[in-house]
């Protein structure tokens, strides 16, 4: 299994410096809305603003995600057992889970960075200054903020595709100041001072304001209000979550999409939407089929390198399931273009006769491995 990791881990980067990298139009809205903040966050906390930023993006879906647009949660943090604020149940890994719940997005902004500080599994993170994007990136992934594997490669791959570095260093030397000096146990007293001191703040202001937050409350944020479902109703603005397979991103189909809407959203030319995903000039949308916004990968980075085609599956339809260019998979299974596949046939997903020296040894170690009793 361990080299098997080592081939996915090398044909990802293979694949991934091919990649050429796409500005999405929600992704530069966030960062503008946002950087203020995540540059406060890190005199405060040392936390590198171009971390913080990346971790928002991913999490919250450039702030599209549901958890982002009705609990202001853009960091995905759940309840554990030392959270006494709001809440609200979101289904998440298969099952429901408790998520924490803000009033607005810059207290979901100070709560993670509260959140690494204060846990224990963060502690060597400080010890990183704050311009190694890098090497926080891998530290996160390492003590475990997420259970993606590539999770550290998307954050980096977010931080160079838009220079968050950029916006790390328009205060680094301030956070070097004021807290380079001070021990992991010293920042997370402070952080604590300064909450508490927030929060009699609060509540001195809360005692004078009880009558206008009773009105607000009886207002509704309108991302929040709940329509009736048609199943069919179409959004006159309608906005798409960001996902991603490996690291390319993608967004999933709603009714009444189109190639042109998409492109305006995203900020990306129409014409580009078609060559990205392949599709020919008269192709029409699925609801629920998936739309790439980045150029898809020449290899599939999962564990199966094979897969069996059934029936009525096409080669596109394949190359949209594993995130891979149409050509390529024409090329390493030597089909023309436009060849069409049977039910049953085993379509290679990755050819090791295209690999470079260095990944075609690590593939036969791997095989021979395998191929060896009790292992």
């Amino acid at each position: 299994m361990k080299n098997r990791s080592l081939l996915i881990i090398c044909l990802f980067l293979v694949s991934a410096f091919s990649h050429a990298q796409t500005r999405l139009k929600p992704y530069e809205e966030y960062i503008e809305t946002y950087k203020s903040i995540a540059l406060e966050n890190q005199k405060r906390f040392g936390i590198p603003a171009s971390i913080t930023l990346a971790q928002g993006l991913l999490e919250s879906g450039a702030g599209k995600s549901e958890l982002a647009i009705k609990s202001n949660n853009h960091f995905g943090i759940k309840c554990h057992n030392n959270w006494k604020g709001e809440t609200v149940q979101h289904f998440d890994d298969g099952v429901m889970s408790c998520f924490r719940k803000y009033n607005r997005a810059s207290e979901s902004f100070e709560d993670h960075s509260l959140f690494l500080v204060n846990g224990a599994r963060y502690r060597a993170l400080f010890q990183i200054p704050v311009n190694n994007y890098a090497a926080w990136a891998k530290g996160l992934q390492k003590a475990g903020y997420a259970t993606d594997r590539q999770y550290a490669d998307k954050l980096i791959r977010v931080i160079e595709t838009y220079e968050l570095q950029d916006v790390t260093r328009r205060s680094g030397s301030n956070v070097k100041a004021r807290r380079s000096s001070l021990s992991w146990k010293e920042r997370r007293e402070l952080a604590r001072a300064e909450r508490a001191e927030k929060r009699a703040a609060k509540e001195a202001s809360r005692l004078t304001t009880t009558q206008t937050n009773d009105v607000l409350e009886q207002a509704k944020d309108y991302h929040s209000l709940k329509t009736k479902d048609s199943g069919h109703s179409i959004q006159p603005q309608s906005t798409h979550e960001i996902f991603y397979l490996g690291t390319t991103p993608y967004i999933v189909v709603q009714f009444g999409d189109s190639f042109k809407a998409i492109a305006d959203e995203f900020g990306i030319r129409t014409s580009r939407v078609y060559s990205l995903n392949d599709f020919p000039s008269d192709y029409t949308l699925t609801q629920g089929e998936v739309v790439y916004l980045d150029k898809k990968s020449n290899w599939w980075e999962g564990e199966n390198p094979i897969h069996t085609a059934k029936a009525g599956e096409t080669l596109l339809m394949i190359a949209q399931t594993y995130g891979l260019q149409l050509k390529a998979l024409y090329k390493m299974n030597q089909l023309t273009e436009g060849m069409e596949i049977q039910a049953g046939q085993r379509i290679k997903l990755r050819n090791p006769e295209q690999m470079s020296n260095f990944v075609r040894t690590i593939n036969e170690n791997m095989n021979q491995l395998e191929q060896t009793p009790n292992q």
